[in-house]
């Protein structure tokens, strides 16, 4: 009788056991850690965006809100006495220099403050102007340090959280001041040129947009589209006033006219920077003192600002743009 061979017991053996049990634990440490790295870096993108999420909002509020700003100008005799020519004039203004101009305090007030008008049509009582879209508005944007807008029914024993906020101030139309200070042709209500008596940020009250904004820089700049013959000016210093604009080497009036385009910059810190950093300071915290005076040292004042931040491990982002003003005639 033919013996049948026997089948050879086929496996693996401990040794390769062992060898695919540490192959597949590194690989599954790999796995988790690149699932680890991928998780922190989306909690901390997701952090930081919601972080600034107030921020952009808020900056692009301002440079839309910008676009819109008008003059409005006309021409008029120089002089309603002794008139000898037609002048460009307007009633309207736009303003734009450092918050210490307006007679505040370059700590609770830094960098810089923008006024203008814009045809919003915002309006304090619907019912009567509500079908007036394009009125007028006063806009203001500035950067106060200070205390919370809290509610008159919050007690006492809840401190005040003091810190950087980016304001916004608008006039309703029907309360809109401005044209009792007009654009001082003999013979008409005027306080002067460099006078801003319409600017009254306590009436009414400016709201806030943003905290944690520590500096705005408004810089008016020409279009780098057209040659001119003159540079904007006061621009040597941050301010640009629409009612004292320089005449030109040729004779020709500047005056009441925008800026074709403005440079607006917006740094802004997290929350939980801010809380660690000064904790509710009754002082603002000097982070911007002497920066930002010259258009010329922009750049560097900018360096020297986020090499600060950056050096006490302060979380920010900066966001700049140009805005074109859609309402600037720019002429010489």
């Amino acid at each position: 009788m033919q013996k049948t061979p026997s089948r050879r017991q086929t496996g693996f053996t401990l040794i390769e056991v062992l060898v695919s049990f540490a192959v597949f634990a590194l690989i599954m440490v790999m796995l988790l850690s690149l699932t680890d790295i991928t998780s922190k870096t989306w909690r901390r993108t997701t952090e930081k965006m919601q972080a600034f999420e107030e921020a952009r909002a808020a900056f692009e509020r301002i440079t839309a809100v910008l676009g819109q700003a008008t003059l409005n100008p006309y021409w008029d005799y120089d002089d309603l006495q002794n008139p000898t020519k037609y002048d460009r004039v307007s009633e309207l203004q736009f303003l734009s220099l450092p918050m210490s101009q307006l007679g505040k305090d370059a700590a609770a007030f830094p960098t810089h403050g923008m006024f203008f008008q814009s045809p919003t049509g915002k309006v304090a009582s619907k019912v009567d102007f509500g079908n007036l879209p394009l009125l007028l508005n006063a806009y203001g944007y500035f950067v106060e340090y200070g205390s919370d807008d809290r509610p008159a029914w919050l007690p006492a024993s809840i401190s005040p959280k003091n810190r950087f906020r980016l304001k916004e101030w608008r006039v309703p139309s029907e309360k809109l001041a401005l044209y009792a200070k007009t654009t001082g042709i003999t013979g008409k209500n005027y306080l002067g040129p460099t006078s801003f008596d319409w600017i009254n940020l306590a009436d009414p009250a400016a709201k806030t947009l943003a905290e944690n904004v520590i500096a705005l820089v408004i810089s008016p700049k020409n279009p780098e589209s057209v040659t001119l013959s003159t540079t904007l000016a006061e621009t040597d210093s941050f301010i640009y006033n629409s009612r004292t604009l320089s005449v030109t080497p040729e004779g020709r009036n500047q005056k009441h006219q925008l800026p074709p385009e403005v440079e607006v910059i917006m740094v802004a810190i997290d929350e939980t920077s801010a809380a660690r950093k000064w904790n509710n300071a009754a002082s603002a915290p000097d982070l911007t003192a002497g920066l930002f005076q010259k258009p010329v040292d922009l750049e560097a004042n900018l360096k020297t600002l986020t090499n600060k931040l950056d050096q006490e491990n302060i979380k920010y982002v900066m966001l700049r743009s140009v805005v074109k003003i859609r309402g600037a005639r720019w002429s010489q």
